[in-house]
């Protein structure tokens, strides 16, 4: 047997294409000669459709899921050990191929440039052994270039007016979108009560996220009616750069820090769009007219007429001071938590959430009569992003899907219990469908996701104190893709803070991060989200006695 070699530069830079980001290989354990699929001359024909690699949930080994999910198991601890001489930033085990070879694969994930393929390859034969030993031998090990970061956007540091002539009579209106075109619509739930909308802090857009879910916080006062507040990151609101990573509790006697809806950047971008829009439209619809087409005229002037509506009701509230609807309430710490309230076996994760106390005077519906109602689009854009997504997903085909109304969905106050989360699914396939979820966030995508239930482990590092350093168990999920496409993101930049749900409509988790290559796109090839059950039992721990509306 020849001895191993490093993959060429071809192979390094190719091995994963057809991922959201294509991040580059480093080494693995497998000893099959790779050829790039889309390589071809005068003596090969072009590449077949299905030869865009993709990620999907691991196979439903019973085995493995009993030993990996389980923190203390010597092969989670061995594991860690040996690709812990490695500057590692995710451990992922997911199926990774193409269609009638996808093969799970355990996934480390390194800083780039951190680690040559001489230092690596004996990590993955380390993995792959420690594997073996645990009874587990179908599964090999594979190191790649990736960073995990969080989905907060980072919005361009330019500025409008603040302050000035900031109306008191703002307020976000309860969707109701019918009549609106496409676009309109999609704006005008950033100025609505949906769930998925974009936020920011009033004294601090150089960050953004989105608002995740509405929770009914019981007073301690028995007859007064319980806050709604709403749940996201607390790396979309606080900012552990500048104010350190400890908690932050809103007293009384102090200055409320104010939250609000669409970052400064972004509205002052949408308002400058739109009037382009109508300056374009009118001018269209003058051009056809002076050909004598009236019809096409008068479809311009009433495509002019509903932007220019929609510019009059923003051009008041660009004053940021103006879209206020809630204040921060809590966040605490940014540190690692222990899994004490949970399962034996569940590892640390990152506490990393916040709550918005939302302001009654800024909503136009009474704040106890919210609905945790998530924006999506037409009746069919669910349905149709299914059946676009589902190629080679034969049991995907009797897939029970939600009908929008009015554009959005509303959630029911079932949350999707961590057990069901991370059950193996039994005689997995590669078309298996695993658990299909949803995802509406601040970047304006619409996207289906399949939760993985094994475990993904992420290492933290990025806080102030300079000694803490550990992981964090995290959720992981795909995008869903057909079979002969590119796969794309689950979650953009600006995501953090979404709500995951089900085709039943139950609340699942809350975004966080993601990994990927650091290339342009930055898109993510897998998303991190963490359980709302933790989460929820997490807040409640804090003090906070709240459950979903």
């Amino acid at each position: 047997m020849e001895p191993p070699s490093p993959p060429s530069v071809e192979e390094r830079n190719f091995y994963y294409y057809g991922l959201p980001s294509c991040p580059r290989l480093v080494a693995r354990s497998s000893t099959h000669a790779w050829e790039n699929p889309h390589r071809y001359d005068t003596t090969t024909f072009p590449p077949s459709v299905n030869m865009y690699k993709s990620l999907r949930p691991a196979a439903g080994d019973p085995l493995l899921h009993r030993l990996w999910n389980d923190a203390t198991s010597s092969l989670r601890i061995q594991i860690l050990e040996a690709v812990s001489v490695s500057d590692w930033t995710a451990v992922d085990i997911l199926r990774l191929g193409w269609t009638g070879e996808f093969h799970t694969t355990l996934l480390v994930s390194v800083k780039p440039e951190s680690l040559t393929w001489s230092e690596a390859h004996p990590i993955t034969i380390r993995c792959k052994e420690i594997l073996e030993e645990h009874g587990i031998s179908n599964i090999h090990c594979e190191i790649r270039e990736s960073l995990v970061t969080s989905c907060g956007n980072a919005p361009s540091a330019t500025r409008s007016a603040t302050t000035a002539d900031t109306p008191n009579h703002f307020q976000l209106f309860s969707a109701h979108f019918k009549g609106l075109t496409q676009y309109i619509c999609k704006d005008s739930a950033d100025l609505s009560d949906c769930l998925g909308t974009k936020i920011s802090m009033k004294d601090d857009d150089a960050r953004s996220g989105t608002k995740g879910i509405y929770l009914a916080l019981k007073s301690s006062n028995t007859k007064n009616h319980p806050k709604i507040v709403a749940l996201t990151c607390r790396h979309v609101v606080v900012n552990h750069e500048t104010e350190g990573i400890q908690s932050y509790r809103h007293q009384e006697f102090q200055p409320s820090r104010e939250v609000i809806q669409i970052d400064q950047p972004t509205y002052s971008r949408r308002l400058e769009r739109y009037e382009l829009y109508v300056k374009n439209d009118r001018n269209h619809a003058q051009a056809f007219r002076d050909c004598d087409d009236t019809e096409s005229a008068a479809t311009y002037e009433t495509m002019a007429d509903d932007m220019e509506d929609f510019v009059r009701k923003m051009r008041p509230y660009v004053a940021s001071s103006s879209r206020v609807f809630g204040t921060l309430l809590y966040s605490p710490a940014f540190a690692f938590a222990p899994a004490q309230r949970e399962a034996p076996g569940n590892g640390p994760w990152q506490r990393d959430w916040a709550l918005i106390e939302l302001l009654p005077s800024r909503h136009q519906a009474q704040l106890g009569t919210l609905k945790n109602k998530v924006f999506v689009g037409r009746h069919d854009r669910i349905a149709s992003l299914l059946f676009r997504n589902t190629r080679g997903w034969e049991e995907l085909a009797g897939l029970m899907v939600p009908i929008p109304r009015d554009c959005t969905i509303t959630l029911t106050n079932d949350v999707v219990p961590m057990s069901e989360l991370y059950k193996p699914a039994n005689n997995a396939r590669n078309d298996e469908p695993a658990m299909v979820m949803v995802k509406y966030g601040a970047s304006e995508e619409l996207t289906i996701g399949l939760g993985n239930t094994l475990k993904s482990l992420v290492r933290r590092e990025e806080t102030l104190d300079g000694h803490m350093e550990g992981y964090s168990e995290e959720w992981a999920i795909t995008s869903l893709s057909s079979t002969g496409q590119k796969q794309t993101a689950f979650s953009f930049k600006g995501d953090s803070g979404s709500c995951v749900w089900d085709m039943e409509r139950r609340p699942a988790g809350i975004i966080m991060a993601g990994v990927h290559h650091p290339a342009p796109n930055g898109n993510d090839d897998v998303t991190y989200a963490q359980p709302l059950e933790r989460l929820l039992g997490d807040i409640k721990d804090h003090g906070f006695d709240v459950s979903l509306i």
